[in-house]
This record gives C-alpha cells, structure tokens and sequence, in this order.
C-alpha cells in the first residue's frame, strides 16, 4: 500500500486539512498527516529559522506513525505531499533521505531560487482579504445580523485569502475559528516559518519523481511559481481549475484524482 505523507502550510496544522486525508484513506491509501515544529501538535516547540532544521521533528512523527502501523520504516517508500511551505519541507526532506522518498508532490509552492518574493506571497491579495473581511463585520454589526457569527477576524482574513469557495462560509470560518481557540500558532513562531520559506532554494534531486499541482485562481502565490518549479524539476505541470491556495479545501475531488492518477503512473 502506497504511504502518502500530508505536509500543510505556514502556521497551519493537520486538523487543516479539513478531511481531505480521511478522504485519501478511503481509496486505499495509506496517509499520514504530520505537524511541523510550532503548530498543532508541536505547538510548543520553536519554528526553526532554516527549512532542514523542521524535518527531523517531522521524520519522527512519521515514524512513530509507521510504528503504530507495525511496519517497520525502512520498508516504506513514501510519496511526500507538501501544500506551500509543506512543499518546501517536503522537498527538504527528500534531499536529506533520498532513499526512504519515492516521489514528491508539490501543491501551490514556490523557491526563492527561482521566482521573486512579490509573486512568492502577493501582500496585495491579503490586503484586500483585510478589507473585505472588516467590512462584512462592520455591515452585520450595523444590521445587527452577527448571530451565530463567532469568528476570528484573522481566520475569516486566511480563509479569504486562501479559499475561492469558501473564504466567506460563516461554518468553515468559526470551525476554524474553534480550531484556532483549542490551538494556534504563536505570532514568533509564525514569523519564523515566513522567514524560513522566504529563504528556501528548490535543492536538485536525483532519483526523485517530482510532480508539481497549480491552482488557477490562487491569490497568495502567483501561479507561475509553481510553473518554475514544474521547469525546474523538468516535470508536467498539473492544474486545477476554478480553485485557491488550499486547493484540499476548495476543490478536494479534482485534488484527490489528480493525486491517485500521479500515485498510479509511478507505481
């Protein structure tokens, strides 16, 4: 059975996920969805300032998960799939232990090596996610129609930004507003997560499928930089339509086959 390792992205954790890996384990396939230093689980722990120094933390995670299992780690050649900064990890990782990686999966990520910072994270983008967020909360303050409405204004802004669907989908944003009460990243710890993916250089791997997954309508990193990457690793770059950032949150379907096909002809 074919071992898929979730990565999610800056200041997220697996619960982000929203599904999309119980979805996964329903097609026979084995997923295991890890924590990088500083959120959900790891909360605790600092976030490293350079890429390498997250993955010991998360080879950890994977083993003990593997254990669980009864299945010994080094019999497991593992498909490594990263959203964002999970992208950079993962490439990280595969760089490290290039023996225990069988292919890598990257969803809306980008290198500093080969796209420039503004199309790397679009501040415009957040920007106006900002706007928009404050002024729906001024507009149902005045129509006094908050109700049920027990967001946080920062999770509704990332939700925004993020999602084409349902960035503005009151259920989502307080669940994730829940999730965020139970748990969340600390203000340092986010900043040295943005600090380490703005200094990460796409490594040359050797041995290593690489697939590259764009999202077409993704606000926060310009989806040329995922078109790089795709040059880069001198790969087919696989698109997704009428979809954001958290491609697993917007579009789960065309994820999930787009994941099972790339399983499939690698196998």
């Amino acid at each position: 059975m074919t071992t898929l390792v979730l990565l999610r992205g800056l200041m997220r954790d697996s619960r982000h996920w929203n599904g999309f890996d119980q979805r996964l384990s329903q097609q026979a396939v084995n997923v295991i969805s890890v924590d990088l230093p500083g959120n959900g689980v790891l909360v605790n722990q600092v976030s490293p300032s350079k890429m390498q120094d997250y993955c010991d933390a998360v080879w950890q995670q994977i083993d003990a998960a593997l254990l669980k299992q009864g299945t010994p780690p080094s019999q497991v050649n593992l498909v490594l799939v990263g959203l964002s900064m999970g992208g950079m990890l993962a490439l990280t990782m595969a760089a490290q232990r290039r023996s225990r990686v069988q292919q890598v999966v990257l969803i809306n990520s980008s290198a500093a090596n080969l796209s420039p910072w503004y199309k790397r994270f679009q501040c415009w983008g957040l920007m106006m996610s900002l706007v928009a967020v404050f002024t729906r909360a001024l507009h149902a303050s005045l129509s006094n129609k908050v109700g049920n409405d027990k967001s946080h204004w920062l999770e509704a802004t990332v939700l925004d930004f993020t999602s084409r669907h349902l960035g503005q989908n009151i259920e989502v944003i307080n669940a994730w507003s829940l999730l965020r009460l139970q748990c969340h990243t600390s203000f340092i710890n986010g900043l040295r997560q943005l600090y380490a993916s703005a200094r990460f250089h796409s490594p040359v791997l050797q041995g290593t499928c690489v697939s590259v997954i764009v999202a077409n309508q993704d606000r926060l990193a310009n989806p040329k930089c995922s078109e790089q990457l795709a040059l880069f690793y001198q790969t087919q770059l696989l698109k997704i339509d009428d979809c954001g950032h958290d491609a697993s949150l917007d579009q789960p379907q065309q994820l999930q086959q787009l994941l099972l096909k790339i399983i499939a002809e690698d196998s």
